[in-house]
């Protein structure tokens, strides 16, 4: 890959630095472009198709070489360099650019954990964390299926999330469910279920026939009931282990929670592994 000896925007004339005519022109339209609140890629594609060249015969223009040029301090003159850029433009796009790093923090472990497990309440879809800094509230989470949105900082999110393990460790029981909860019916016993019905309005069917699925479905329930029973056991046994919490124990929420969900009231509510759900506020 060739490279320019000296920047975009500057070439020598008599042996001293001077502002190219036709370049500097591109440089003052490239910052003019990027504090009017066009991208980068944009610039770029803009740039190459133009024809404008970055080198001789070179006029593919991508996002890096439009940065290289807002990034160039030499363009508000340094002595060699004349300028060709006020110093207040320049610094106006340092700021710009900084507010857009902003945009793309990093995300603490945590919230990574968080952000595949979050769902919407209120129909189920999965939601994403949204960022932008332009905003008094800048991180939102929302549900790209029903269009729902929850203003929510990082640091309040993780609180109150700890909070809710902290009411879970206090009180293990409450992961128990009730014994009318229990599902009572597994995916393989609802296909039983249907075959039987499918033999009944067909009436091609023997005794003996309809029997053998009935005690199979039955079977398959009763395989539903004391899988979930282990699970809700399990649960409360690592729940006991786990004692008083004083900080988010990220093993133990990963043991015991299955989903968190955000509800149309702004409320978090973590979803147990055996489906029980664990509201905010004062436990039974």
């Amino acid at each position: 890959m060739r490279n320019r000896s000296i920047p975009f925007g500057y070439h020598y004339q008599n042996g001293i630095m001077a502002v190219h005519p036709q370049e500097s022109q591109t440089v003052q339209a490239v910052f003019m472009a990027y504090l009017s609140g066009e991208p980068l890629s944009k610039i770029a594609a803009h740039l190459t198709a133009k024809l404008v060249e970055y080198l001789p015969g070179c006029w593919h223009w991508d996002k890096a070489r439009v940065k290289r040029i807002l990034d160039n301090t030499k363009y508000i003159g340094n002595g060699e360099y004349p300028p060709i850029i006020k110093e207040k433009d320049f610094q106006l796009a340092h700021q710009k650019k900084e507010s857009a790093n902003t945009n793309r923090q990093s995300v603490d472990e945590d919230i990574k954990l968080f952000k595949g497990l979050v769902h919407c309440h209120h129909c189920g879809g999965p939601m994403v964390r949204r960022m932008d800094s332009r905003f008094e509230n800048p991180v939102t989470w929302k549900c790209p299926r029903c269009g729902y949105f929850l203003p929510l900082p990082d640091e309040e999110f993780k609180q109150r999330v700890f909070l809710l393990q902290k009411k879970l460790a206090d009180k293990p029981l409450l992961a128990e469910k009730e014994e009318d909860e229990i599902p009572v019916t597994s995916m393989e016993a609802r296909r039983l279920t249907n075959e039987i019905y499918r033999k009944l309005d067909s009436g091609d069917f023997s005794e003996d026939e309809l029997v053998n699925l009935a005690l199979q479905c039955a079977a398959k329930n009763y395989e539903a009931i004391t899988s979930a029973r282990d699970i809700t056991e399990r649960l409360t046994a690592t729940l006991l282990h786990a004692g008083p919490l004083s900080a988010f124990d990220r093993e133990l929420f990963q043991r015991t929670v299955s989903k968190i969900h955000l509800t149309r009231k702004g409320e978090i509510l973590l979803k147990l592994q055996n489906g029980v759900f664990i509201e905010e506020g004062d436990a039974p």
